[in-house]
């Protein structure tokens, strides 16, 4: 029989991972204690603080948390920590170099994080709009980059855009 799926308060959940520990481990107060915790967005790109995912190590859904608002300080630093590692994205500021080679677009950007070089095979399939303005690109090496607001990027890169919109 399914057990019905338990919404859970930011006051239930504690967050910790012990020294030497390789995964992250969660308690949910008074019910259970879980060993290695998985930690997944239901909506990432369109409310990423709100409905967590809170799965076992086998990836089984234990608790669907309401809100990251009001989790204490350490226990959201390292729910911060595994969603960082999980969805990160990074935010493409500027196209240095965007030019077809053998079939697919090669990406030179700046993003927040550094210099990145990257591969896109079919642009129609690869790149999303997914809010008015911000694109997801996702490269062939199955990595993703964002343009967070397209209108902000330098007239250098929006012409090199204009190949592909």
């Amino acid at each position: 029989m399914a057990q019905a799926l338990r919404y859970v308060e930011a006051s239930e959940v504690r967050a910790w991972r012990p020294e030497g520990a390789a995964h992250l481990r969660l308690e949910i107060a008074d019910d259970r204690t879980i060993l290695s915790a998985r930690i997944k967005l239901a909506f990432p790109l369109s409310d990423p603080d709100r409905l967590i995912s809170i799965q076992d190590g086998d990836g089984k859904e234990v608790a669907l948390l309401r809100t990251l608002d009001g989790l204490e300080p350490e226990t959201r630093r390292w729910i911060d920590q595994q969603l960082d590692r999980r969805y990160f994205t990074p935010r493409i500021d500027r196209i240095e170099v965007l030019k077809q080679e053998a079939g697919m677009w090669r990406f030179v950007v700046k993003t927040q994080r550094g210099d990145a070089e990257f591969y896109v095979r079919n642009w129609r399939d690869s790149a999303h709009e997914i809010a008015p303005n911000r694109w997801q690109i996702n490269s062939v090496d199955g990595g993703r980059f964002e343009i967070l607001n397209l209108d902000a990027l330098d007239a250098q890169s929006l012409r090199l855009l204009d190949q592909l919109l």
